[in-house]
């Protein structure tokens, strides 16, 4: 009866391994499924320098934009995008405020700031920082 309990526990750890094998495959192709994205619909998750390891590292997509056209300058451009079934995090921030975001004075000063810089010498130029 050792003999059947040693068989019994082969088959179980057969089923287990298949399992997993399954599990990992459906996971995989889940994936691959939400990287089924148009070169157009495509959210940046890289930036320049990504890698494809750490594209994927990062849990985003990695597939080269394919060239349209002759004078498309796609041509064979990686591109590390967030896979379809990511939520839209924009629709969490809101859209609306009650004040432009920063007091008074500080606008005052900005204001100042760039009044100061129109119209330099009389020229009719405007300039980010004159020099003084």
């Amino acid at each position: 009866s050792d003999d059947a309990s040693v068989s019994d526990q082969e088959k179980m750890l057969i089923l287990e391994g298949a399992l997993f094998v399954g599990l990992l495959l459906a996971a995989v192709t889940a994936g691959q499924d939400s990287c089924n994205v148009a070169d157009g619909d495509r959210w940046d998750c890289g930036f320049v320098g990504t890698t494809q390891a750490s594209c994927e590292a990062d849990g985003c997509c990695w597939k080269p934009a394919l060239q349209t056209n002759s004078s498309s300058n796609l041509r064979d451009t990686p591109w590390c995008f967030y896979p379809s079934d990511l939520e839209n995090p924009c629709n969490d921030i809101k859209w609306s405020a009650d004040s432009p975001g920063f007091t008074q004075e500080y606008y005052d000063i900005m204001y100042n700031n760039y009044a100061a810089n129109l119209n330099i010498d009389g020229s009719g130029a405007v300039v980010a920082a004159p020099d003084t």
